[in-house]
């Protein structure tokens, strides 16, 4: 489906929490058309968009029940729906359907979305098909595209010989939870004991941070072969304060979560990861970093100052490509880099 003839995307919302907000006051600064938004039962439902992104005025588009709407009446209104609910393609998966089954295109801000078949491949065989079926296409974006996936592949273009590659990064949890129950998400406050009775260690937690360096090497042209991954927590041997928790985290309580991944390649090159999701000491920068063992041996640092917004950034940036792009799954690595809405 293409966009109306004033190359200005006709937007839907489905998730009205943090993300979809950046992404909804994003349309409206470039005069974008938001034509519907849709949130699970609650308080936001019935209220004015406007109101509830803290525009502090209203906008004209009333926030729907996502369960009890009329998606049929999106149908030749609507270009394409951005979904900001959760990070779980399984748990995406209605809303994916509610939106392509009216006709949409989705960009989804979810980390399994960005590779889908390296998560749930079942499931994103189910997407693929139903994208095909409505002649839709399915992309997920988000800060990873430009400082994860893309900085990875454009550091691999140089390379005459590539034996293994490298990725760190440390994101601060003060940038990513928006309340103290998402910071318990990756253990923030907890013993050790806690944390190993918590069941994030058997989590789905490493199944999409895994796919970073999968994603970077099959769109490189290697075969993954084999990947292990595993979760432990990160403790630090000083306090640190987090306006999160509401005090500060003593010596030896968990301040977040270390992910490792170790990927193989049937053509021998192998990657690296160590992601660490946590709290910050007061002289870290959040960043990324890549570095690849071959010829020439390159490395990249990305620095991220604001993560909330560059992360709805990316996907809202992406609206064009998606919309102008074929049926089915398309992962960002096969659109090219991201151009910015900065003149739009």
């Amino acid at each position: 489906m293409t966009a109306t003839g004033n190359n200005k995307p006709r937007i839907v919302i489905y998730g009205c929490g943090q993300y979809g907000g950046y992404m909804a006051r994003f349309a409206v600064q470039k005069g974008w058309p938001i034509v519907a938004a849709f949130n699970r039962a609650g308080d936001k439902v019935g209220k004015d968009l406007g109101q509830v992104i803290g525009l502090k005025r209203d906008i004209g588009v009333i926030i729907q029940d996502c369960d009890t709407a009329n998606y049929d009446a999106l149908r030749d209104e609507a270009d394409i729906g951005l979904v900001a609910q959760t990070n779980n393609l399984a748990l995406n998966l209605p809303a994916y359907k509610r939106l392509m089954n009216a006709g949409l295109n989705v960009g989804c801000h979810g980390s399994e979305s960005y590779f889908p078949y390296g998560c749930d491949p079942a499931v994103a065989a189910e997407i693929d098909a139903l994208a095909k079926k409505n002649g839709v296409t399915f992309t997920g974006s988000g800060i990873w595209d430009m400082s994860r996936i893309w900085s990875g592949i454009l550091l691999l273009g140089p390379c005459t010989e590539i034996k293994s590659l490298l990725h760190t990064t440390i994101t601060d949890v003060h940038g990513q939870a928006a309340n103290k129950q998402q910071a318990l998400q990756v253990g923030v406050g907890m013993t050790v004991e806690q944390y190993d009775a918590s069941g994030l260690k058997q989590s789905r937690l490493p199944i999409s941070y895994k796919t970073i360096p999968e994603h970077v090497l099959a769109a490189s042209g290697y075969t993954i072969s084999k990947t292990s991954c595993s979760v432990e927590p990160v403790i630090f041997d000083k306090p640190v304060h987090s306006w999160l928790m509401e005090g500060t985290i003593a010596p030896g309580l968990v301040v977040g979560t270390r992910i490792l991944a170790d990927i193989e390649t049937k053509e021998g090159v192998t990657a690296h990861a160590k992601i660490e999701l946590r709290l910050f000491q007061p002289d870290e920068q959040e960043h990324m970093f890549w570095s690849v063992d071959g010829m020439p041996h390159t490395r990249v640092r990305v620095e991220r100052d604001d993560s909330a917004h560059a992360t709805a950034a990316n996907l809202f940036n992406r609206v064009p490509q998606i919309i102008a792009a074929q049926p089915g799954i398309v992962l960002v690595s096969q659109m090219g880099p991201m151009r910015h809405t900065a003149l739009a």
